[in-house]
């Protein structure tokens, strides 16, 4: 008995929309044009919303950025350690120090 019911409402919802189908269009072929243009409207609404979701997570991106940018700028490393750019000051000072005291001296 359940078996049926279940068939008849299936068949019932089938022809409902066989019919809502049919009354969108005249012909066949209008039918199915009108499945294709159902189909590229939602391929356009989805195509929009992706864009729209794609925009919103890099500006995420590059506001997560900023803020560890900013973060990092402002004390120096995460780790506790003088920031990369310091390190280079550094470093660079070091040897110019050693390069005058080795250099030769020509006096002409």
């Amino acid at each position: 008995m359940g078996s049926t019911i279940k068939w008849l409402l299936a068949f019932g919802v089938g022809v409902a929309g066989g019919w809502a189908l049919r009354s969108l269009s005249d012909t066949p072929e209008g039918a199915g044009v009108k499945l294709l243009e159902i189909g590229i409207k939602a391929k356009n609404r989805l195509t929009s919303w992706t864009a729209i979701e794609r925009e919103r997570l890099e500006d995420m991106l590059a506001e997560a950025q900023a803020n560890i940018a900013r973060e990092s700028g402002a004390t120096g490393s995460s780790e506790g350690e003088p920031s990369h750019r310091a390190r280079a000051s550094r470093r660079d000072s070091a040897q110019r120090k050693a390069t005058k005291g080795n250099a030769p001296s020509f006096n002409a």
